[in-house]
């Protein structure tokens, strides 16, 4: 299975209606992403086409969101996007990651706009990223000043700021050399190795005050594995990023305005797994971990077993107390799970 797939980005007719189309760089970058895409097809590299779509040509209703004419490759999958990266609210990285796809080779329109927008994006959800210039396709542009830069000039600015930050550059030889030495380091995996967990230990679980942020009341959960060495203010440095998810008006017709916090100092790294209650009876999750001292965004990671004992508590507390004729807030709140090992 490969762990690469191409990405074909608004290579679309929506295009060929805007005034600022030209014919001059076409046929080099027609020329160019024919043969990545035939070089990804022998290589078994998966095809997503991905579409922009907004207004006037980009409207579904105008009939110019379909691949240009000189495509006739069947993708794996079409994904249509509403800003400018391919990785925003489309579905793409979900398709990705369900996949196993680690890096992504870049192509298609624009140059500094969608395609420079996606590969940057892609390295910051931890994609490894292959841009290739020399199949995108951009047009010159006047600045304010007056000045005018070139097709050549916008794509060399744009290798600029991405070269050794968000992608490796190169050209359409150079990603299927890259490909092809993927492929060679890919370490298959023996299909009669069995599956050796190690065996279950309790973790310590401790109910720790309640965090209240603008009407929010989240109760809170410490679970530890035993020799942690994670300093003791690593979760409060995540709040901030709990406070800017969680919607602005706590409480509402749909939503009480409680959940729980878990903070679980883990082997390898610190997992902060945030639920809350919403649209009745639906819970809202979001992970965050770790990563050399900082956190991110999980993008693989996610809840573990010691993490479901408190969902499981907080599920049960969540029906017995507040999905009631009555609800009593106050009753779910004191409800809280402990586990100790002693």
């Amino acid at each position: 299975m490969s762990h690469s797939a191409l990405l074909i980005v608004d290579v679309q007719r929506s295009f060929e209606q805007k005034d600022f189309w030209q014919q001059e760089d076409f046929p080099a970058f027609r020329q160019a992403l024919t043969r990545l895409i035939d070089g990804c097809q022998s290589r078994n590299v998966p095809l997503v086409d991905i579409f922009h779509v907004s207004q006037g040509p980009f409207a579904l209703e105008s009939g110019f969101v379909t691949p240009m004419s000189f495509l006739s490759h069947e993708p794996e999958v079409r994904i249509y996007k509403h800003v400018h990266n391919a990785l925003t609210e489309s579905g793409l990285d979900v398709w990705l990651r369900d996949r196993q796809i680690n890096h992504l080779v870049i192509s298609g329109m624009r140059t500094e706009q969608c395609c420079e927008t996606t590969a940057r994006v892609a390295s910051d959800l931890g994609f490894d990223v292959t841009f290739v210039t020399e199949a995108t396709l951009t047009f010159p542009m006047t600045h304010s000043s007056g000045l005018t830069l070139s097709s050549d000039e916008i794509k060399l600015r744009t290798e600029l700021v991405l070269t050794d930050r968000f992608a490796h550059v190169t050209n359409v030889d150079g990603a299927l050399n890259e490909l092809d030495n993927r492929a060679e380091s890919t370490v298959t995996t023996s299909s009669d190795v069995s599956w050796q967990p190690k065996p279950y230990l309790g973790r310590r679980i401790a109910p720790l005050p309640v965090w209240h942020h603008e009407g929010w009341q989240l109760k809170r959960y410490s679970i530890e594995f035993a020799g942690t060495t994670s300093p003791a203010d690593i979760f409060e440095r995540a709040y901030t990023r709990v406070a800017s998810w969680l919607p602005p008006q706590a409480t509402t017709a749909d939503r009480p305005g409680v959940g729980w916090m878990l903070e679980h100092r883990g082997k390898t790294m610190d997992y902060l797994v945030v639920g809350w209650w919403d649209n009745e009876n639906e819970l809202r999750m979001k992970i965050w971990v770790t990563e050399n001292g900082q956190w991110r965004e999980a993008l693989n990671e996610s809840f573990c077993v010691w993490d479901m004992q408190v969902m499981a508590f907080e599920r049960d507390a969540f029906v017995a107390t507040l999905l009631q004729k009555q609800p009593d807030v106050a009753a779910y709140l004191q409800q809280q799970l402990t586990i100790n090992l002693e």
